[in-house]
């Protein structure tokens, strides 16, 4: 009895596999003759152009066209303004070593090193400034520019 009752299931799975297979094969002729309508109705020059001109005025295009451009208009926003932050902090930071006085001088020479401690640090801090300034000012020239490129 277990005998038959393996070969059963040893039928059924033939079975499921033989209309697995018809459907697969069945799939695969819709699939074909969809193609091969597709490519022969676009091998005629007239009826291929109308449908570009269509898809090229529709509405679902001009919106998709908007965003990719808003997207890659932000994209490269974004690296602009990241690689601009980089190069400030950069010049910014190779001043850093230079703004601590040595504390191995002497009390005058400390003074000394201390007035020019102060006069580098005012001057960075004006340096400083005026990258931040820079910086705002590009900053908002790019989002004007991504806003007239939006209308």
């Amino acid at each position: 009895m277990a005998e038959n009752e393996q070969e059963k299931q040893i039928e059924e799975k033939n079975h499921t596999q033989e209309n697995n297979n018809k459907n697969r094969s069945m799939n695969l002729v819709i699939l074909g003759g969809v193609v091969g309508a597709g490519v022969g109705y676009f091998s005629n020059p007239e009826t291929s152009k109308k449908v570009i001109k269509t898809v090229q005025q529709s509405e679902v295009m001009r919106v998709a066209g908007q965003e990719f451009r808003k997207t890659v208009q932000e994209i490269l926003t974004e690296q602009a303004l990241t690689s601009m932050r980089k190069v400030a902090s950069g010049y910014i930071s190779k001043y850093e070593g230079t703004l601590r006085p040595s504390t191995k001088k002497k009390c005058n020479e400390t003074e000394k090193g201390e007035e020019e401690y102060s006069s580098k640090y005012e001057e960075i801090k004006e340096e400083n400034k005026q990258l931040n300034d820079r910086l705002d000012r590009i900053e908002h020239l790019l989002s004007d520019l991504v806003e007239s490129k939006k209308q």
